[in-house]
């Protein structure tokens, strides 16, 4: 399976999304709102984190994502 740009862009764009609404997610509850296949999810994430929108959370073994909130204190 081979991407353009432009996909992994709207995938960026679905993942987004997905996670303003709805906050901090797994691979697995990404994968099952969105509808997307784990690699559509991982092209869509690979982007946001190239331009540093997410983060990654790994608690108990089990890795979540979320939009990067900047903190100043």
């Amino acid at each position: 399976m081979a991407f353009e740009a432009s996909q992994i862009g709207e995938l960026a764009g679905i993942v987004w999304r997905t996670l303003e609404s709805k906050g901090k997610l797994n691979l697995e509850e990404l994968q099952a709102i969105t509808s997307l296949d784990l690699i559509e999810v991982v092209a869509g994430l690979g982007w946001l984190a190239r331009e540093g929108k997410v983060s990654f959370i790994k608690e108990n073994g089990v890795t979540s994502v979320q939009l990067y909130q900047e903190r100043y204190y």
